[in-house]
């Protein structure tokens, strides 16, 4: 509640002082950091540099909070954890690399995501592209639509899923799904209902504009799904070579992704797929937790870390 307080009336910056604490913290995203003074044995993950680097994506507000937040961090020289090698190189190339610990620790895949209880999503035809994530303008639905619209696949009988929670642009991207044949938005759907949607889905779809890692791809590949992406970046990132890429801002090109998804033969489909998944056996709780564990015990053992009983 106070990190988005402050992000609504910044002048808070400056009425509320930062809480001081003797022990390292953990920071699971540099927005918290506002909220403390910064030290050295500290540790902060960084998901993206979107509100930076994209701030026209987000809500009014986020800018200032992160730029205080990673004025602080660059203040402080904490040290980092990154969910992609794509998230590290932005920072890297915003506020250097003069910092004790730049790792990179990637998230693991739910489990309990393959479980077999699945709950059919109403009105859902047999053949049909899935996009999952927030909707709105950072994960480009609207040239997605349009894309869809132009490549004529609702006339061959597919839909185009879109589910998630709103964010910045939603507006924008339900009024036009609503206006275009063969688009369907259930909005935030169950855990069930999503594992449902991966298992009969023909394909997933996630040109995004920025994404700090891309966790709904990975999540597509482990359900067998080949993902058309954004080109570069962390998506191309997380599945490697055998997914099918575009440039996310031409709609021509996403329009032809989708119809080569359509297209795939099943000896093609299950090459990919066996490849994707080689990819993502990296994202697995094992490596997440040896990674975490790792960056703890320096921190932990920092010079300058008085730890007390």
């Amino acid at each position: 509640m106070e990190v988005n307080m402050r992000a609504q009336w910044p002048f808070s910056y400056q009425v509320l002082a930062p809480i001081s604490h003797s022990r390292p913290m953990v920071f699971t995203d540099p927005r918290e950091c506002v909220l403390y003074q910064m030290k050295a044995r500290d540790v902060v993950l960084c998901h993206d540099m979107g509100p930076l680097t994209h701030p026209d994506l987000y809500s009014p507000g986020v800018r200032e909070l992160y730029a205080l937040a990673f004025d602080r961090i660059k203040a402080a020289k904490p040290f980092m954890l990154f969910v992609s090698e794509a998230s590290r190189s932005d920072f890297v190339r915003i506020w250097g690399s003069d910092f004790p610990l730049m790792q990179v620790v990637y998230p693991p895949i739910r489990t309990g995501m393959k479980r077999d209880d699945a709950r059919a999503v109403p009105g859902i035809p047999a053949k049909f592209f899935l996009t999952v994530g927030s909707i709105g303008a950072r994960k480009n639905q609207m040239r997605c639509i349009e894309a869809f619209n132009a490549s004529d696949l609702a006339n061959e009988g597919y839909a185009y899923v879109i589910c998630g929670g709103p964010e910045p642009g939603a507006e924008q991207v339900i009024k036009l799904a609503q206006d275009t044949p063969g688009v369907m938005v259930p909005g935030y759907v169950s855990d069930e209902e999503l594992r449902w949607l991966y298992k009969n889905a023909n394909g997933f779809v996630l040109p995004s504009l920025l994404e700090g890692f891309g966790l709904p791809a990975a999540e597509a590949i482990d359900y067998g799904l080949v993902p058309l992406l954004g080109r570069g970046g962390a998506l191309q990132e997380v599945a490697g070579d055998s997914a099918v890429y575009v440039d996310p801002l031409d709609v021509a090109d996403i329009s032809a992704g989708m119809r080569s998804l359509a297209s795939l033969s099943d000896e093609e489909r299950d090459i990919r797929v066996t490849r994707l998944r080689n990819s993502i056996k990296r994202f697995s709780l094992e490596n997440a937790v040896v990674a975490w564990r790792s960056a703890l015990i320096l921190a932990a053992s920092s010079p300058s870390t008085a730890l007390r009983s």
